[in-house]
């Protein structure tokens, strides 16, 4: 018989080992997705889901049975993508790495990409890709809710939650990371024939 979620969380509070293997099958995509989100990387993401997973592991005797497990998960998936980030800039002495402009020619990369797709799948890749940098560009702070509500469809309520702050700070944030993501795509939008 197939144990619940709650019933996986009890036998794993009670040290068994094997209750955590159904909940990292459950939950890795959205660790994963997450981490990768921000760290934007695949293998620092791989890092941050085992990372995150053996904090479960740890820490689930820390775990309120009246909160929700997966805005828990949540939580250590964002702090240890952070940390991750973190650690990663003072190791390089630099900013976030974002691909720098010179590196490469978007346009003509999506022209290659697409060169055997309809012209609206192009269009409709060509702003993922701006999109994609634009939220990239942003600082981490802002970034994090930006992934966290548009992305992951979490409330305020559950990010602020999640980041150990309040709800105020995470709408101050998303407003800033909103005005700044519109100057960073005017250019595309105002190129474009459809709106964003």
């Amino acid at each position: 018989m197939e144990r619940t979620e709650a019933l996986l969380i009890a036998d794993l509070c009670e040290g068994d080992e094997t209750a955590l293997a159904p909940l990292v099958e459950k939950y890795k995509r959205m660790v994963y997705r997450l981490a990768m989100q921000i760290t934007k990387n695949h293998e620092d993401a791989d890092d941050v889901m085992q990372e995150t997973f053996i904090k479960v592991y740890q820490s689930i005797h820390t775990f309120r049975k009246d909160a929700a497990f997966e805005t828990w998960l949540y939580r250590i998936t964002v702090n240890e993508a952070l940390n991750f980030v973190k650690r990663r800039e003072r190791r390089r002495e630099c900013a976030i790495e974002t691909a720098k402009e010179s590196e490469f020619d978007p346009v003509a990369r999506h022209r290659a990409q697409m060169a055997s797709d309809p012209h609206v799948q192009a269009e409709q890749a060509e702003l993922r890709h701006w999109v994609t940098e634009a939220v990239n560009s942003l600082s981490l702070k802002h970034r994090t809710v930006v992934i966290l509500h548009e992305f992951e469809g979490l409330t305020h309520a559950e990010i602020a939650s999640i980041l150990s702050c309040a709800e105020g700070t995470v709408r101050s944030r998303l407003h800033y990371a909103r005005k700044e993501l519109r100057t960073l795509l005017k250019p595309y939008v105002d190129a474009s024939s459809e709106p964003l």
